[in-house]
């Protein structure tokens, strides 16, 4: 007999599975069908049974008979699956790290040689957290527990095959007729469905090919750090509904404990946080609401792709992924105990080594992929979802759009016309040249002038000065650091480390914070 354990995810192809698996699913809920269908896929497909589902999805599934633990995550990452090995030879795990604290065996202990690479990522790449002993199964991975112990594998890995006899208006074709596919997989006949909205092509492209009526933007007073003339135009284009969902300072840092003790793992994102806040007033309101992830990973999206020729001098290349947010040199110069044995150039040349047999721009990707996308982009995505309760459906990170990805050579991704050539020109088919050709502003959000403002930067000031920053940092630099920014008085170090570098400042300062206060919450508060 197969017991479901722990389940939380979304199959697309529930249909086909149905059919292929000889199952009726008539009249049984999402949550009943998909049961149904992971029960019977296991008893099918055993370990392989990942590379039959479309979707994303963590498993834990038990066979009373065999007495062995099977627990498995989706290809992409979308949906998170931790474990923990007790002293005693006992197997936890949990869909959520919170679900582990209070099982027998467990010992909540910080893995504190992982700071340094929160702080210079600015969140939490590998299968390592910041909790010891907690790990996270890697995307397309699984782990058997039983008679001969724990094993961990993987049921599928990573590769580029380029499709050398298409032209860019192939690919588009591609891309169109499979994203016409996923949007209707993606939700169910007759659910209400809205959309979030940036200026930018993927919302855009998404909300002009989907049945979304209601475009949601977040929108700020200061209208230079804001999208939503942009977005507002574009919904107006296509015929859709359109609303600025404002997040104020206010906001912003009142719902900052409970983005942080839902992340569970402490992440520096702006945006995430600002994107928390605004589906925090959409939730109850709106059945589902779409999101364009994936988009900038498979099609190489982030304008850092348009360089990737600059590694090709590189005798050993290290690529940090799509966002760096603190060296090696400032990790030091911050932290009171720095571990040289987890060296992040390091870390990422074994993470992106399997990629190096690929052209620059797909070594990029793959980095990215196997990092940034699963472990930052996606995280903010599953988190916000158990945070706030709205439902986010994802519709580029569909196995038929990303297989796409994977075949396209990179020069209808990148080239001199730009990034996202592909998924550009089938845009263009649906919306105005001037939306399917406007370049990436990455969901900008007024913080630096919130972080400067005395008005909200006191709980900064005295995380800075608190028991939890002496313990973790050199408090005499980071005091510096934060008088730099909000006064532009400080030591000669920082004078020539930053040179009036505003947004480094600002970007360390709420990095470390972050830190601070999640390991206040975390650690010193539930006691």
């Amino acid at each position: 007999m197969i017991e479901i354990k722990a389940y939380q995810g979304l199959i697309r192809n529930h249909a086909e599975l149905a059919a292929e698996l000889g199952l009726d699913i008539s009249g049984c809920t999402r949550q009943e069908r998909e049961e149904k269908i992971i029960v019977a896929a296991y008893q099918a497909w055993g370990t392989d049974m990942g590379n039959h589902l479309n979707g994303q999805f963590g498993i834990a599934l038990y066979d009373t008979e065999a007495e062995e633990l099977f627990c498995c995550r989706d290809i992409l990452g979308a949906e998170l699956f931790f474990y923990y090995l007790t002293d005693d030879g006992n197997l936890l795990y949990s869909i959520r790290i919170k679900d582990l604290f209070d099982k027998p065996g467990f010992k909540k202990e910080l893995n504190e040689e992982l700071i340094q690479f929160y702080l210079g990522f600015s969140y939490v790449p590998g299968e390592e957290t910041l909790f010891k002993g907690v790990y996270k199964l890697e995307p397309g991975g699984y782990l058997t527990f039983g008679k001969a112990g724990l094993k961990v594998d993987r049921y599928w890995e990573l590769t580029f095959e380029p499709d050398e006899s298409k032209t860019l208006d192939d690919w588009a074709d591609e891309i169109s007729d499979a994203m016409d596919v996923s949007m209707k997989c993606v939700v169910d006949p007759g659910q209400h469905v809205d959309s979030f909205l940036s200026g930018g092509v993927d919302s855009s492209y998404m909300l002009a090919k989907g049945p979304a009526e209601t475009g949601f933007c977040c929108a700020y007073a200061n209208q230079e750090a804001s999208e939503e003339e942009d977005a507002k135009a574009t919904a107006e284009y296509l015929g859709r509904g359109f609303k600025g969902i404002e997040v104020t300072p206010e906001d912003f840092f009142a719902n900052l404990d409970e983005f942080i003790v839902a992340y569970e793992q402490p992440q520096a994102d702006a945006a995430g946080l600002s994107l928390y806040c605004a589906a925090k007033q959409l939730a109850g309101t709106c059945e589902v609401v779409f999101s364009g992830e994936g988009a900038d990973e498979f099609f190489a999206g982030y304008n850092g792709y348009q360089n990737a020729d600059s590694f090709t001098k590189q005798k050993n290349p290290v690529y940090y992924g799509a966002t760096q947010s603190m060296r090696e040199l400032d990790q030091k110069h911050y932290l009171k105990r720095f571990y040289p044995n987890r060296d992040a150039a390091d870390f990422m040349r074994k993470r992106g080594e399997a990629g190096r047999k690929y052209d620059p721009v797909s070594w990029m990707l793959y980095v990215d992929l196997r990092s940034y996308f699963e472990a930052s982009i996606l995280f903010n995505s599953t988190k916000i979802v158990e945070g706030t309760g709205l439902d986010i459906r994802m519709p580029f990170c569909d196995l038929r759009i990303f297989d796409i990805a994977r075949r396209m050579p990179s020069r209808f991704k990148v080239g001199d016309g730009g990034n996202k050539l592909a998924l550009r020109r089938a845009a263009s088919r649906v919306l105005p040249q001037e939306v399917a050709y406007r370049k990436k502003l990455g969901f900008p959000v007024p913080i630096r002038d919130w972080l400067a403002d005395p008005a909200y930067n006191g709980d900064i000031v005295r995380a800075f000065d608190s028991e939890t920053a002496a313990k973790f940092f050199n408090q005499k630099e980071i005091k510096a650091l934060l008088n730099y920014f909000t006064t532009g008085k400080t030591n000669l170090w920082h004078k020539l480390r930053y040179r009036g570098n505003k947004a480094a400042l600002w970007r360390r300062v709420w990095s470390i914070y972050v830190f601070i206060r999640w390991y206040e919450l975390f650690f010193v508060e539930e006691n």
